[in-house]
């Protein structure tokens, strides 16, 4: 007889082969938001007078919540494959178009071709978001902590690449640059569609879909879980407050001549999606943290959201070994605190429980996002950064 194909673990076991691919999902269907805020120098070539990736921050949060509220209100069970193939088509087919936006002539036209892709993104995501989450849930201990942990590779690896494609091309071709960084884009989140494929034939895959009772959203299910949303909610709004807008408006007091090549912004959101990662992978370590005690990290981070506008401003902390241990921090809580407190979530609720748990979970994300975002945008016209 002849070998299967692929690994048959368990359902009653994490599958290392299982946490890859979700991994993958989670590293590609975010992705798109990213590759959109982080060529900053892109963005202030065709908009020098304006910071639009606040813009496109606010945006995309808003139109991801009221989505995802959409989505929350028609309840019914989760159709997982045409939710995650219809999201990654469409992020496939913004990312590809994208580029031709420099080729707008107007400025107004430019603004919302801009304001058009993020909507359209922003509701892929919302799509995949619910889907990827709540299917993760169903899965063994690892799963979601490793879609978790792909999001934040996505970070990473989304910076890590702007600055790779940033430094292939000369000043001059910041277009030509983005474009090749757009198109890299496109064919990573295509490839997630391979991935789901390699998912669905396993057979943990069917135990896992069909053996476990899915309920959809009730109110009596918000009753057990408001508290520990709530926290997801504010950890994440405590990042947006001051990422990208606040973080890409720090200066280098050192070394100015960064801040004129804008390459000092992209170390700093670098090094927010390096320590990010750093943060997502640590939090399989809950160093005793239970679902009623993880909110004394969840507050004390907020203390980090002025010394960051501090910074920002060039008031008392003006070193730039001072911004970015501020990022660092900032981005290392956001990572371990915006995954275990998704996580322990799931220790308050049944198995039956477990898929509306993770889209409900989806939902207060993007509310500390779009919640942030809002903050942040307001932060940024009061205080001119």
């Amino acid at each position: 007889m002849d070998k299967p194909l692929l690994p048959t673990e368990d359902a009653s076991e994490s599958s290392p082969y299982v946490n890859a691919i979700f991994a993958v999902l989670g590293f590609a269907y975010l992705f798109p938001y990213y590759a959109m805020v982080q060529p900053v120098d892109y963005w202030r070539l065709l908009f020098p007078n304006s910071n639009v990736e606040v813009v496109i921050s606010l945006a995309y949060t808003i139109t991801t919540v009221t989505t995802l509220l959409l989505l929350v209100c028609a309840g019914g069970v989760l159709r997982y494959t045409r939710r995650i193939v219809s999201g990654l088509a469409a992020q496939v087919l913004v990312l590809g178009a994208l580029p031709a936006i420099a080729l707008l002539a107007q400025l107004s036209a430019r603004y919302l071709a801009v304001l058009f892709s993020t909507v359209v993104i922003a509701i892929a995501t919302s799509f995949l978001d619910s889907s990827v989450f709540g299917l993760a849930t169903l899965f063994p201990h690892g799963a979601l902590e490793h879609v978790q942990l792909g999001i934040g590779l996505s970070g990473l690896f989304a910076a890590i690449f702007r600055v790779v494609s940033k430094s292939c091309f000369p000043p001059s071709m910041v277009q030509t640059s983005t474009t090749v960084y757009f198109a890299a884009g496109a064919v990573v989140v295509a490839g997630a569609f391979i991935a789901y494929i390699l998912l669905l034939r396993l057979p943990i895959t069917r135990r896992c879909m069909h053996t476990t009772k899915q309920t959809a959203f009730e109110m009596r299910l918000l009753r057990k879980i408001w508290r520990n949303e709530g926290l997801v909610m504010l950890a994440y709004a405590t990042s947006f407050i001051v990422f990208p807008g606040a973080i890409s408006a720090i200066p280098s007091f050192q070394f100015p001549w960064l801040n004129d090549s804008a390459w000092w912004q992209l170390i700093l959101l670098t090094v927010f999606a390096a320590m990010d990662v750093v943060g997502r992978y640590s939090a399989q370590y809950r160093c005793g943290l239970t679902a009623r005690s993880v909110w004394r990290v969840v507050a004390l981070r907020l203390l980090l959201v002025p010394l960051i506008i501090c910074s920002t401003k060039g008031v008392w902390l003006t070193h730039d070994a001072i911004s970015i241990l501020l990022v660092v921090l900032m981005a290392f809580s956001n990572g371990y605190c915006g995954t275990l407190t998704v996580v322990l979530v799931n220790d308050c609720v049944n198995a039956s429980e477990l898929s509306a748990t993770g889209m409900f979970s989806s939902l207060s994300i993007n509310l500390g996002l779009v919640l942030g975002a809002a903050i942040g945008f307001g932060l940024s016209h009061l205080l001119h950064f």
